[in-house]
């Protein structure tokens, strides 16, 4: 059976690890990087698709 890419697309965004959210106030959520540990703030709307910083994302 033929794989959509709708499928596909499913599988590769339920494959990327959570967010570990340390804290949430009001809209705001202090999230933990996964890869170093170091803690940074985002938009709880945007949260879910952060789990690693912004330099850990531009040496990967």
């Amino acid at each position: 059976m033929a794989v959509t890419k709708l499928e596909q697309w499913k599988n590769e965004r339920n494959s990327k690890p959570k967010a570990f959210v340390i804290a949430q106030k009001t809209h705001v959520v202090e999230i933990e990087c996964m890869h170093c540990h170091h803690h940074f703030f985002r938009w709880s709307s945007t949260a879910p698709a952060y789990w690693r910083c912004e330099d850990c994302s531009v040496n990967q």
